[in-house]
């Protein structure tokens, strides 16, 4: 039996898209002797559709293209859609032949951590089933599984061995799985684990594309009975990938170095909510500095140097080599460049503050340098129909080292989940990559600073901070543990008060794309009136 697994790009909402996607996918499986073809988790709607499916027609128009699919489908073909009994709500699979649905699966686990809240939407199957499905000439016993299915260990149901019990000879699953570094080891570890205790071969077919805040890598993969990977997709791509059960060919799991993995998932992650949310081009306000430089690179890289804009913005306090960084960057990469001194304006404004010009100077006139920044990229914005990118990473955003209306202004913030130590990671394997020097190596050496006051360096040793504070927002780890561990006290105390702190800022910021298991956004919800500490600091005092 040759199974295709369809690793598409679906667009949530789109149903036209989608079903002209699937078709023509179907009809290529087809044209190359699939007996089988397997499409992801709700190809047909998209993947989340959230608080979508109890508006108007949705439901209604899912059911409407899940029927000339059915219509079409002659060749078996197993998808992803949506089903309403009542009042209830499922995620479903459903098994197509010969212009009838044959059958219908739902999914059993429903995740509710960390981006997940399936729970809000769907209603959980009544159990695990086990289907004879004839295709190519043979009948086969196949189990179905939806996404999280697989990923029972840490439920009472335990879905794999329940098919296993129930006579399956092979295993599909078809799934809306979102990326995260080091995502790909720990799906291909766990399903060959699954395969060890069942001895079943085990067929993955996943979404890619970005959806919002997260990216979908594809990556499908088949496994044969023996642990064996006989096939792979393609990583942050769509791919067709055809696998014959009787005439395995032997794969290789996709192997980037962790930082080409993150660039490439960044660079889909762009592309898709530019294309998505109807946008063709960007403005990047460019400081010379090593984020919005290694955001300029990916923007340029994502939908093309003539797509990209980037603007100086220098003040009186800026030093000369920020332009100059800038200007080299962008004649590095090929984007588009002006600068747009904002001295003129930013003295305009503070004579016009008569009574605030009477009190001594602190954060509020560096804000208002910001401010002005972020008003003329949005005028640009509005103008000329950009998209602008904000340039904040995670350690910035996590501690409130940011400007609210300032250099927070933007539709998408790229590296928001990028400590600052893994931004320079990036962009030292750019220019590594490239095989020349294309992010200026002063962006890289030089220290990092806003440059809103005179001799201003960013006040934090970055690399001791930046780890610290992933401790603290993707680990979990506690004050407590943190400092038993060895940190000092008064600064784990500190920065877990300021993380906390900004969480305000954090909840009217650009959407960020999640490359970390714990992003801020959807995935991470803090009150914003939060008065606890994490510890009881007497202890340590």
């Amino acid at each position: 039996m040759k199974i295709a697994l369809c690793q598409i790009n679906t667009i949530v909402g789109d149903f036209a898209a989608n079903h002209s996607k699937i078709s023509e996918n179907y009809r290529q499986a087809m044209d190359r002797g699939a007996d089988l073809v397997v499409f992801p988790e709700l190809a047909i709607c998209g993947y989340p559709p959230l608080d979508l499916i109890h508006e108007g027609d949705f439901i209604a128009s899912n059911k409407r293209y899940l029927r000339r699919l059915t219509d079409e489908t002659t060749v078996p073909l197993i998808i992803g859609t949506l089903h309403k009994t009542g009042e209830k709500i499922y995620n479903r699979a459903v098994f197509l032949s010969d212009g009838r649905e044959q059958f219908n699966y739902d999914k059993l686990l429903l995740p509710t951590y960390d981006v997940f809240d399936e729970n809000r939407y769907f209603t959980n199957g009544q159990a695990p089933r086990v289907w004879d499905i004839t295709a190519g000439g043979q009948t086969r016993r196949i189990g179905i599984e939806i996404c999280e299915d697989l990923w029972d260990d840490d439920y009472p149901l335990k879905v794999t061995s329940q098919l296993q019990k129930a006579g399956a000879e092979l295993i599909i699953n078809i799934s809306a799985s979102p990326y995260h570094e080091g995502r790909l080891p720990e799906r291909l570890a766990l399903i060959r684990a699954k395969v060890g205790e069942t001895r079943i071969p085990f067929y993955y077919c996943n979404l890619v594309g970005g959806q919002d805040e997260l990216i979908f890598d594809g990556q499908s993969l088949a496994v044969d009975w023996d642990g064996n990977l006989i096939g792979m997709g393609a990583a942050f791509d769509e791919d067709l990938i055809i696998v014959d059960t009787e005439a395995p060919q032997t794969a290789q799991p996709v192997s980037m170095e962790r930082e080409e993995e993150i660039f490439r998932g960044l660079c889909l992650g762009v592309r898709d909510y530019i294309r998505k949310v109807g946008y063709r081009e960007v403005i990047i306000g460019m400081s010379g500095g090593i984020d919005s430089t290694l955001v300029a690179a990916i923007a340029a890289e994502a939908l093309g140097a003539e797509h990209v804009h980037g603007f100086a913005l220098p003040s009186k306090y800026s030093s000369d080599h920020s332009v100059d960084d800038a200007r080299a960057l962008a004649e590095n990469l090929g984007i588009d460049f002006q600068v747009i001194p904002i001295q003129p304006i930013v003295d305009a404004l503070e004579g016009n503050l008569p009574d605030l010009a009477k009190l001594p100077a602190d954060i509020t006139e560096e804000n208002n340098q910001a401010r002005i920044r972020g008003n003329i990229l949005m005028a640009y914005s509005n103008k000329m129909n950009w998209l602008v990118l904000s340039c904040g990473n995670k350690t910035e955003l996590a501690l409130g080292y940011c400007t609210l209306y300032g250099d927070m202004v933007g539709g998408l913030a790229v590296i928001s989940d990028l400590s600052k130590t893994d931004v320079y990671n990036l962009a030292r394997w750019y220019n590594r990559q490239a095989g020349r020097v294309i992010i200026p190596e002063n962006c890289i050496n030089k220290p990092p600073s806003a440059e809103l006051k005179p001799g201003q360096v960013d006040p934090f040793d970055y690399d001791l901070v930046s780890p610290l504070v992933d401790k603290i927002v993707e680990d979990r780890l506690s004050p407590r543990e943190l400092i038993n561990g060895g940190y000092p006290a008064e600064l784990v105390l500190d920065l877990y008060h300021k993380i906390h702190r900004n969480e305000y800022k954090r909840r009217q910021a650009a959407p960020g794309l999640r490359v970390s298991p714990k992003a801020f956004g959807s995935g991470r919800r803090i009150p914003i009136v939060n008065h606890y500490n994490g510890i009881n600091t007497e202890d340590f005092e």
